[in-house]
């Protein structure tokens, strides 16, 4: 279903700019609103849907600066433009501290200003909306312990895992890095009848293959060198539990014949021992290799491979699920506001243009750590880009950086490139003007005028 048009309020005593403004904007399919004063423009707010109000400040029988006042009571979240012929900087800060989202003089020289300002006035509307029915959403759409996805794929697993975690079968979960494969097997294994017993984890890659299978089996004193007391493994530890082998492509063919024996017969021997010990725990493993593959190569067991791969779960990655970067966005930036004692966001326009085209190729680990590094960084208020780390700032569509802008108009391009090299300088000087100036060659003046064309502030 398509969006309603954006509904303006034109508050002006003057005429021409009443009108002026309107065609402006009914021109661009806007619904529009106009008011001569102060009163009629309360009495309009409160009988319609407005999502911006373009107001003048001085007006005869009630100011400006008071309708800015009265209808931020009424809705705090309103977008407010003041107008003004007699602008002054003291003006311009009270209303901008009384909450007045810009500040336009009048006469209007610059008519491309009046629509970019309105136009990144409502976008900025339009995303701290979707922010806030994010925000309201992640109860119903997690909602899964923690498992974040609106997407057609995530809602598809969330299903699943709520249909399995009861059983007791095995579960081998396959997908890149960083896609959330022990989230999934955590979620599984809270939502199981084995929910009182532990969770055991093991990353198979990260141990040798001795030392991995001494952990699991256990040992008895002096069954090798170093071997100075008996230790329980973790077969041990999972009984009643859930086991969960992490990239289990990653161990040996020895080792594998050893697991599937224990998986068959749910005993097993310490290293150093012949009593035979009974063990119950679910098996989840995991891999981010191609599982069918290394059996055909010979690198993992087909014996194993048809044992544990009773119910398969592939996760995507995040590139394969870009509908639920901004909820996972929005999910992080709760989670570390709630953990650092922060107040950060909403995010900005442009910082979600890159979010969700950025290749995330560390997939939801990366924009985890992502979001607690701005999140640690930022004292409070809107994320921008000037927040974003380096290597995001550097991310352009990849249609960009084969053909430039050559896509768009000739004006269009030009102010496209102009815009991003100003923002960029200013990113690398941290908002020094002067030294943007010395380092563009646009004098100060002008730059100041390009800032406020382009709504850098």
């Amino acid at each position: 279903m398509d969006r309603p048009a954006p509904s303006l309020l034109v508050v002006d005593d003057e005429d021409y700019t009443r009108n002026f403004l309107r065609k402006l904007f009914q021109g661009k399919g806007y619904d529009i609103h106009v008011a001569a004063d102060g009163y009629t423009a309360i009495d309009i707010f409160k009988g319609s849907a407005i999502d911006l109000v373009l107001l003048d400040q001085r007006m005869p029988g009630i100011s400006g600066i008071e309708v800015l006042k009265t209808l931020k009571e009424m809705d705090n979240d309103l977008t407010v433009i003041m107008m003004t012929g007699y602008g002054t900087i003291e003006q311009a800060v009270k209303a901008m501290k009384l909450g007045a989202y810009y500040y336009l003089t009048k006469p209007f020289n610059n008519i491309e200003e009046v629509e970019l300002t309105v136009e990144r006035a409502l976008k900025e509307k339009s995303l701290r909306d979707e922010n806030r029915y994010l925000k309201a959403r992640l109860n119903d759409v997690l909602s899964f312990d923690g498992i974040v996805g609106k997407s057609k794929v995530m809602t598809q697993i969330i299903e699943l895992v709520k249909k399995i975690a009861p059983l007791d079968s095995t579960i081998i979960l396959s997908g890149e890095t960083g896609t959330g494969k022990e989230l999934i097997a955590k979620t599984i294994h809270r939502n199981s009848l084995r929910v009182n017993n532990k969770f055991v984890a093991v990353n198979c890659g990260a141990l040798a293959e001795g030392l991995l299978e001494s952990s699991i089996f256990g040992f008895e004193k002096g069954a090798f060198t170093g071997a100075t007391k008996t230790t329980s493994g973790y077969f041990e530890e999972a009984d009643g539990g859930t086991l969960f082998l992490d990239e289990i492509t990653n161990t040996s063919l020895k080792f594998q014949i050893s697991l599937l024996r224990v998986i068959q017969e749910k005993e097993f021997s310490r290293l150093g021992e012949t009593v035979k010990r009974k063990t119950d725990f679910r098996l989840i493993a995991a891999t981010n290799c191609d599982l069918k593959k290394e059996v055909e190569e010979g690198r993992f067991r087909e014996d194993l491979y048809y044992r544990i791969n009773v119910i398969p779960i592939h996760l995507p990655s995040l590139n394969e699920r870009k509908e639920d970067i901004a909820l996972l966005s929005n999910f992080f930036l709760e989670k570390f506001n709630r953990k650092l004692g922060k107040d950060v966001g909403p995010f900005g326009i442009d910082v979600m243009d890159v979010f969700e085209g950025y290749e995330w190729n560390g997939n939801v680990r990366e924009l985890e750590n992502t979001m607690e590094r701005i999140v640690a960084l930022k004292e409070g208020g809107m994320i921008r880009m000037s927040d974003l780390p380096p290597h995001l700032l550097k991310w352009q569509p990849s249609s960009e950086k084969e053909s430039g802008y050559t896509h768009l108009p000739f004006q269009e391009a030009k102010d496209a490139f102009e815009r991003m090299y100003i923002e960029d300088t200013l990113q690398r000087t941290g908002g020094n003007i002067t030294m943007a100036s010395e380092i563009t060659g646009i004098k100060r003046q002008n730059l100041y005028v390009k800032l406020k064309k382009y709504g850098l502030r």
